[in-house]
């Protein structure tokens, strides 16, 4: 998330910000910060809820269908929230970093970000204060030239930042799958010539009755015959 030149209202630095903002990726604060942006998230929520529908009003006709003076109203309502929110109207969770121009002028966004944990990357001149930055710029954050090398050096490196984690994704996917080639499929052993085997003896044994013995034939003593 990129903030500067809120206080001194400069159209030009407004502008710079916002392009290479814009190009990165990155969502912005240029005009002014509302205080409570990063530690207020549910009455960002609710303005930018807001903005989104007086644009939908504005694109679908329905603000047209209102009388002069009421669409006037939302009009300006419209304009100024889209100042004020145009950069972040899509952000939907805290920031993993802010770059700001001027920290001592940013001092309300800055102690935001902090307190939310945040880190803060920003240019620091003579007269801001290096212990509340975390990642320090030395440099002029007043000049126009020298707030554009900032920005658009920031830029380039926020997307060479963008292009080495998509390569490193791809490439933790590559070797994924390269293990997965390694190590090889799950092998199939087909069991059915053995199923059938089982079946087939199970039948076998199954068709096989025992047949009860015969009781033995009673014997006579020699003795007893003679007895007889």
């Amino acid at each position: 998330m990129w903030g500067g030149a809120a206080e001194h209202q400069d159209q030009e630095i407004d502008e710079a910000v916002a392009e290479e903002a814009k190009k990165c990726g990155a969502y912005f604060v240029n005009h002014r910060w509302l205080g409570g942006t990063l530690t207020n998230w549910a009455t960002l929520q609710k303005s930018i809820k807001r903005l989104k529908l007086l644009k939908a009003m504005s694109e679908d006709g329905r603000m047209a269908e209102l009388s002069k003076k009421e669409k006037a109203r939302l009009e300006r309502e419209m304009k100024h929230l889209h100042q004020n929110l145009e950069g972040i109207e899509n952000m939907a969770q805290l920031p993993d970093a802010m770059f700001v121009i001027d920290s001592n002028a940013e001092e309300i966004a800055v102690k935001e970000a902090r307190r939310m944990g945040v880190p803060v990357v920003s240019v620091v001149d003579t007269n801001c204060d290096p212990d509340v930055v975390d990642w320090i710029i030395p440099g002029n954050d007043d000049a126009l030239r020298a707030i554009r090398l900032f920005t658009s050096k920031i830029s380039e490196s926020v997307l060479e930042g963008h292009n080495v984690y998509q390569q490193s994704q791809v490439a933790d996917q590559k070797a994924a799958a390269d293990q997965a080639l390694v190590e090889g499929p799950v092998e199939y052993v087909d069991t059915s010539a053995y199923e059938q085997y089982e079946k087939q003896e199970g039948d076998f044994v199954e068709g096989v009755v025992e047949t009860p013995a015969e009781p033995a034939e009673a014997t006579v003593p020699p003795d007893d015959e003679e007895k007889r």
